[in-house]
């Protein structure tokens, strides 16, 4: 149904979807995504939730040069790039600029997994968040925000 929704997309030729673990053995989704125009990760995130539910929409949009296949013909899935430490963001990193905002960067990139610093502009669900990680975001921010 990922996949299917991913080809009626102008700017998409090919597309798999593929469902992963991360280091904490949460499932997440990965779509790779073979585009025919210009890569926009959050427009084509925005396409997805018009008509699938939240859950089915993908934490990663990775772009690829092709689908690799195996001598069979299959998607060779384990060819296909770890998307953890891939930056999707199209935005320019800005910095916190309050204490606060320093320490919400901080508990995202946690909850995210993130090795790069996380910035004021950046998307949660761009940078591979779903509901199961807001879900972890929100109680870590009361956490230590005593909200």
């Amino acid at each position: 149904e990922i996949v299917h929704r991913l080809l009626q997309h102008t700017d998409v030729k090919e597309a798999v979807v593929v469902a992963r673990k991360d280091e904490k053995d949460e499932s997440y989704l990965c779509a790779y995504v073979v585009s025919g125009g210009v890569f926009e990760a959050s427009e084509l995130r925005t396409y997805l939730k018009r008509s699938l539910p939240e859950y089915m929409v993908p934490s990663y949009l990775v772009e690829v040069e092709r689908i690799p296949l195996t001598a069979n013909g299959k998607v060779d899935r384990k060819a296909l790039p770890e998307p953890q430490d891939l930056v999707q963001a199209g935005n320019e990193y800005v910095a916190p600029r309050s204490e606060t905002e320093t320490k919400l960067a901080a508990i995202w990139q946690e909850v995210l997994g993130l090795s790069q610093p996380v910035g004021i502009r950046d998307n949660f669900f761009e940078l591979g968040g779903h509901s199961l990680k807001a879900t972890q975001l929100v109680s870590r921010i009361q956490k230590q925000l005593d909200a």
